[in-house]
C-alpha cells in the first residue's frame, strides 16, 4: 500500500491539510511544535482509527471543534486506488442524532460498520519516542502494543477483544451493584456463572492467539536485539496471563508434538477444540476461586485484562533493569519484528513512520531501522533535515526523497 495523499480537517492544529507525499521516503521537518507529529498521527489514526500518543479521540480534535476528520488516498499492491476516511465527533457536533460522541469509518465512500473491517485495510508501523512506554511501564503499554499487533494480521481478534469487553462490563456492573447484605446468593452466583462462562470461552480463545504472537515476537526481536547490540545481550519475551494456563497450553503442545504446527501452520479443528477446552476449563475455574474476593472489593481481579509480556534481557525483567540505551535498543527490536510478522501474514511491506527517533537512536540502531525497510514507504520527522542525510545516502533514496518543511501546521514542499 502506498499513500498518495493525506487530507485532515479540525486534526490537532490543522484546520484543513490536503498533502500530496512521495512514495518512497518523506522527511518532514521543522522547529518543535509546529505540527510534524501531528502530521503523521494523522496518517496513523485515519489507517487504525487509533493515535500513538493518546488514548481520547477528544485530544485530537481542534480547539474549538466538535468533529476532526483524518483521510488518506492510497494505491494498493495492483495499482488499485483505496481511500479510508475515519471522523470522530463529539456529543455537541452536528454529527451527533443521538447527542453522544461517535465515530464513522469510510472506506472506498461506503460506511464501514464494524472496526474489523476498517483495520488491516493499511498497515502503518509507527516508532516513536512514546515506544520506549512498552519497555518500562506498565502492563498496559505492551498489552496495547499486542492487540495492536495481532489485530492488524487478524480482523476476528479485534472481534474477540470487543467481545471479551463487553461481557467484563457487564460483569462488573453486577458485581458493583452486589450489597453483602444481598440474601440471594444463589441468584448472584447463577448470574456470576453466565458471565464467567462466557469470559473463560472468550479467554481461551485469545490466549492461544496472544502466546503465538508473543512467541512469534520474542524470536524475531531476539534476532533483531542481537544484530544490533553485537550479541552482546539477550532479549527475550515470556506471556504471563493467569496461573497455569501458559503451562497446560506448553504441555498439550509438546505432549502431541504440535508445537511447531500451531506456531506456523495453525491447529486443526479437533485439537485446537481440545486445547480451547482445556484452557476454558482452567479459567473458570480460576475465576470462581476468586469469586468472594471479588464481589467483596467490587472488581474482576483476575482475567485476561490483566495480562502482560514480560521483557527480559539475559534472564532480568527489563522493566526493573535496564539503562534508558537498552530501552531503546529492546524498543526497536520490539518495532522490527512487529514489521516482519505483518509483512509474514499480510504478504505486504506495511508503511512506516518514524516520528521523531533519530534523534533518539545512534548511528548503528539507525541503520538497522532504516535498512529494515528498502521497499516500503517511509514518513520521517526531524527537526534538522542534515541529520539523516548520510542515512539516506546510504540507502539510495537521495534521489526519491520529498522534503516536507512545517511551520505554525503550514506544509510546504522543499527540493
Amino acid at each position: 500500500m502506498i499513500i498518495k495523499s493525506i487530507h485532515l480537517t479540525n486534526f490537532r492544529n490543522y484546520g484543513r491539510l490536503d498533502l500530496d507525499v512521495g512514495p518512497s521516503v518523506n522527511i518532514v521537518y521543522g522547529n518543535n511544535a509546529q505540527g510534524k507529529t501531528n502530521l503523521v498521527e494523522g496518517i496513523y489514526v485515519a489507517s487504525s482509527m487509533a493515535s500513538h500518543r493518546t488514548s481520547k479521540d477528544s485530544d485530537l480534535i481542534k480547539f474549538g471543534e466538535n468533529e476532526y476528520t483524518a483521510s488518506l488516498e492510497m494505491t494498493d499492491d495492483d495499482g488499485c486506488s483505496v481511500q479510508l476516511s475515519a471522523c470522530y465527533y463529539t456529543e455537541r457536533s452536528s454529527l451527533s442524532r443521538s447527542g453522544k460522541a461517535g465515530r464513522i469509518l469510510i472506506r472506498d465512500n461506503a460506511t464501514i460498520s464494524k472496526m474489523s473491517e476498517y483495520l488491516g485495510v493499511c498497515n502503518i508501523v509507527i516508532f516513536a519516542p512514546e515506544d520506549l512506554n512498552i519497555v518500562k511501564n506498565a502492563p498496559s503499554y505492551r498489552r496495547k502494543f499486542l492487540n495492536t499487533l495481532i489485530s492488524k494480521v487478524s480482523p476476528s481478534y479485534f472481534n474477540l477483544l470487543n467481545s471479551y469487553s463487553r461481557i467484563l462490563a457487564q460483569k462488573n456492573a453486577l458485581l458493583k451493584s452486589i450489597k453483602l447484605s444481598d440474601d440471594k446468593p444463589g441468584l448472584i452466583d447463577e448470574q456470576l456463572n453466565f458471565w464467567d462462562f462466557s469470559l473463560a470461552d472468550l479467554s481461551a480463545e485469545i490466549i492461544l492467539m496472544r502466546y503465538r504472537f508473543a512467541k512469534l515476537i520474542s524470536d524475531m526481536a531476539s534476532k533483531h536485539h542481537g544484530s544490533i547490540s553485537g550479541g552482546k545481550e539477550n532479549l527475550s519475551i515470556e506471556y504471563n496471563t493467569i496461573f497455569g494456563v501458559v503451562g497446560a497450553l506448553e504441555t498439550f503442545l509438546n505432549k502431541n508434538s504440535k508445537y511447531d504446527e500451531f506456531m506456523h501452520k495453525g491447529l486443526s479443528g479437533a485439537d485446537y477444540g481440545r486445547i480451547k477446552g482445556i484452557l476454558s476449563d482452567l479459567v473458570l475455574a480460576k475465576l470462581k476461586s476468586v469469586r468472594n474476593y471479588d464481589i467483596d472489593k467490587h472488581i474482576s481481579s483476575t482475567g485476561i485484562h490483566r495480562d502482560d509480556i514480560i521483557i527480559k534481557l539475559d534472564g532480568l525483567a527489563m522493566k526493573n533493569f535496564s539503562s534508558q540505551g537498552q530501552q531503546r535498543t529492546a524498543a526497536l527490536a520490539l518495532k522490527l519484528s512487529e514489521l516482519e510478522i505483518i509483512k509474514m501474514f499480510v504478504s505486504s511491506t506495511p508503511i512506516l513512520i518514524l516520528d521523531d527517533v533519530f534523534s533518539e537512536l545512534d548511528k548503528t540502531r539507525r541503520a538497522s531501522l532504516v535498512s529494515s525497510m528498502k521497499d516500503a514507504q517511509i514518513f520521517i520527522t526531524c527537526t534538522d533535515k542534515n541529520m539523516i542525510g548520510e542515512e539516506i545516502d546510504q540507502m539510495g533514496w537521495s534521489k526519491n526523497a520529498d522534503f516536507f518543511c512545517v511551520d505554525n501546521g503550514i506544509i510546504e514542499k522543499k527540493s
